[in-house]
């Protein structure tokens, strides 16, 4: 890849852990905020980041993101990949510490796109509609998979659906099939990531 873009190893910053130190702020940049020359460490992606942020750095602990797309991070003492099922296993920001996530490309974004569809004035608007639909769950059901998915997928060229729709549905319905469809995608993603549960003594 290096000779690819015409560069050389030595053009490469060194690697260091998330909480190792790198280097120091600039001198100049220090003078130019008013602050002292502060170490610079190795730092975090912006999951395990927020992770560190709202306290998920102890084994099993774990947070839900949701924004365009929608993230489950669980934090763990060991490495736990599961390719099976495309979850992302990572080092964490933290020495010896490792994270699992489930990534859905879809999430809030889907909300903002049902919103659009139906005329609603934004995401309030939907949840209210999905209130007032006034039964538990109706018939249809919604794909949440506007720009292809990750875990447990990994394809990038699935696609979203509405099925089971009917002479009933209407804008509110639509509203809470998508919000279904959501859930359910981050419920799958969340068993993707559940560790597997003690062993049996008369198991294999």
């Amino acid at each position: 890849m290096l000779a690819a873009c015409g560069l050389t190893q030595a053009q490469m910053p060194r690697l260091v852990e998330g909480t190792d130190v790198a280097g120091v702020l600039r001198a100049d940049i220090a003078e130019a905020w008013g602050i002292a020359q502060v170490p610079v460490a190795g730092g975090a992606g912006d999951n395990a980041g927020g992770a560190a942020g709202v306290g998920v750095v102890t084994d099993g602990k774990a947070l839900l993101s949701l924004g365009t797309s929608g993230v489950i991070f669980v934090a763990n003492d060991q490495f736990r990949p599961n390719p099976a099922r495309a979850v992302h296993a990572f080092c964490h920001c933290l020495p010896e510490m490792w994270h699992q996530m489930s990534v859905h490309l879809s999430a809030a974004s889907c909300i903002d796109w049902v919103a659009r569809l139906t005329g609603a004035s934004g995401a309030a608007e939907v949840f209210q509609r999905a209130e007032a639909a006034g039964v538990a769950s109706g018939p249809e059901i919604f794909l949440p998979y506007l720009s292809g998915e990750r875990t447990p997928h990994n394809d990038a060229q699935v696609r979203g659906a509405f099925v089971g729709l009917d002479n009933d549905t209407d804008p509110n319905r639509l509203a809470q099939a998508v919000l279904e469809g959501v859930a359910f995608a981050l419920a799958t993603g969340s068993t993707s990531c559940a560790r597997p549960g003690p062993r049996s003594p008369n198991s294999r």
